[in-house]
């Protein structure tokens, strides 16, 4: 029985022998394209590693401003309240001055 082996090639030069196998994308390298290929990863994975600190940023300035303005709602219903208890103070002592 005939066997039929097929020739790995680089897939990036297309050049034969030697090649190393990418188990994540499933494609074939030479000794150079593969250290090549390895450090694109490298990078791709330094750069989402960024992206994510980035995110990580962005939801906490927002977590805080979230924070902030639910105090500064309290804030003012707390300072109407108190203007409103002020205003009718005022009115009582007005009017028991009048009669």
């Amino acid at each position: 029985m005939a066997s039929t082996r097929l020739k790995q090639t680089c897939a990036k030069c297309n050049k034969g022998g030697g090649t190393a196998m990418c188990h994540g994308c499933q494609q074939s390298f030479c000794t150079k394209h593969f250290v090549e290929h390895r450090q694109e990863l490298s990078q791709q994975i330094d750069d989402v590693g960024q992206e994510h600190d980035l995110l990580r940023q962005d939801w906490n300035r927002n977590k805080n401003i979230d924070t902030l303005l639910v105090r500064i709602d309290k804030w003012e219903q707390e300072s109407i309240k108190t203007i409103q208890t002020c205003a009718q103070n005022a009115r009582v002592a007005l009017q028991q001055l009048h009669n």
